[in-house]
Parts: structure tokens; C-alpha cells; sequence
């Protein structure tokens, strides 16, 4: 026993039904089934089909439009800007292109920081590298100390454009490093190759080291999106 409360019925249901989303057996703009289907399919009442559906809703996944049903919302760049996993909503190519857009800033940032090394005091640099090497693995915690990482390197960089350009997109680019298994320890290891590069005062090898690591980011993405799963 681990004295963990049992998830209710209805979010259960939730969860069954954000997974299928997110392997694509129910699409972007799709009309989901109607409520008895769906009871029939969990084996469960009408009512417990709508509460998952007000959950879902909710999250920003589903939309009901009055007399005609639900459907899986399909997302605008918009909704990537919010702190919420809208990217297995958005379409490939809509993706690739904030994925570069990401890679491009942090490309931009990590090279002007590089450039800047001599002569600057990077101790916090090295502290944000501390707090991300010891971040547990599987963890909001480690995403969002590797997105501090970035928010130091930024100031590094003392570009005030690049640094509000890494703000605008620091949301957009958590939803990207969900995609990643935290446990394959990516960004861990591309954050301690820019902060060798920046030390070394290598602005090109700083930034292909980060455009090395968004082509991983496509990879993730890419994989995610193309190869659904069973949901059960």
C-alpha cells in the first residue's frame, strides 16, 4: 500500500483519452464520439464521459460546440505560447518551424556568450549548471532548471533583444523538452557542452552544439507525432 488516494473514475477516463490524443487515434479538429459510444467504450455511465470530457476541456483539448458534439481542439501558435503540452496538437510543419525558431534564439544567445566570455564574471553560469546537474531525472524540476540554465546564458550573452526573445518563447520551448525523456539526459549533457564551449570562448562551436541538440528536438517531435500507439 502506498497510501496514494485512487484516481476517481472520471479522470481516469481523462487520462485514457489526453493519451489517445496524443498518439493521434483521435485527431486535431476530429468530432469525438457521442457520450453513449464513449460510455459503452469505458464501460462507465453518460455522466462520468462528461466529467472526463469537462476535465479535458479544461485542459484545453477538447471543445464543445453547442449542438454539434466535441472536438480535439486544433491548436494556433498561440496556444504553444501558453504553459500548457499544446504541441502534440499542432501540425508537423507548424512545430518544425517553432522548434527552429527556439534552436535559432539559443543558437544566438549561446554564441554571444561565448563571444563575451573574456573578461566576464560567468560564475552564475556555473551555479545554474550546478542546480541542473543535481535536478532529478522524470521531473518538472529538471525542465525547468535546464530552462534556467538558458535564462543565465541569456543575460551572459548581454544582448537585450536575444534575452526578451528567449522570454517570449521560454513556455513554447518547456513544451518542447517534455517531448524529451528527461532520463536520456540530453539536455543536461548539451548544457554542460555550451557551458565547456562558453568557457573556452568558442562562439561556433557554442552554437552548433545547440543546433545539434534542436535537431534532437525534431527528432523527438517528429517520432511522437508519427507513431501512435494502442491506448489500452
Amino acid at each position: 500500500m502506498d497510501g496514494r488516494t485512487p484516481k476517481k473514475l472520471y479522470m481516469q477516463i481523462a487520462d485514457d483519452m489526453r493519451r489517445m490524443i496524443e498518439q493521434g487515434l483521435f485527431q486535431p479538429g476530429e468530432k469525438l464520439p457521442t457520450l453513449q459510444a464513449l460510455a459503452e467504450q469505458f464501460g462507465c455511465s453518460r455522466a462520468t464521459v462528461r466529467e472526463a470530457l469537462g476535465a479535458l476541456r479544461g485542459q484545453g483539448l477538447v471543445e464543445f460546440r453547442h449542438g454539434n458534439g466535441t472536438y480535439v481542439r486544433t491548436a494556433s501558435v498561440e496556444m504553444w505560447m501558453q504553459p500548457l503540452d499544446a504541441a502534440i496538437l499542432l501540425g508537423l510543419d507548424e512545430v518544425r518551424d517553432l522548434i527552429e525558431l527556439q534552436t535559432a534564439v539559443l543558437a544566438g544567445i549561446a554564441h554571444a556568450a561565448a563571444k563575451r566570455r573574456g573578461g566576464s564574471d560567468y560564475s552564475a553560469l556555473a551555479r545554474a549548471l550546478f542546480e541542473l546537474e543535481s535536478s532529478g531525472r522524470h521531473s518538472e524540476h529538471r525542465i525547468a532548471s535546464e530552462l534556467h540554465f538558458y535564462s543565465v546564458l541569456a543575460e551572459c550573452a548581454a544582448n537585450r533583444v536575444l534575452e526578451n526573445a528567449f522570454r517570449v518563447l521560454q513556455e513554447a520551448l518547456r513544451s518542447s523538452l517534455r517531448v524529451l525523456n528527461p532520463k536520456l539526459d540530453l539536455g543536461l549533457r548539451t548544457c554542460r557542452s555550451i557551458y565547456d564551449a562558453v568557457q573556452m570562448e568558442r562562439p561556433d562551436l557554442a552554437r552548433e552544439v545547440v543546433y545539434a541538440y534542436g535537431e534532437e528536438l525534431l527528432r523527438a517531435m517528429q517520432l511522437k507525432k508519427r507513431t501512435p500507439k494502442s491506448a489500452f
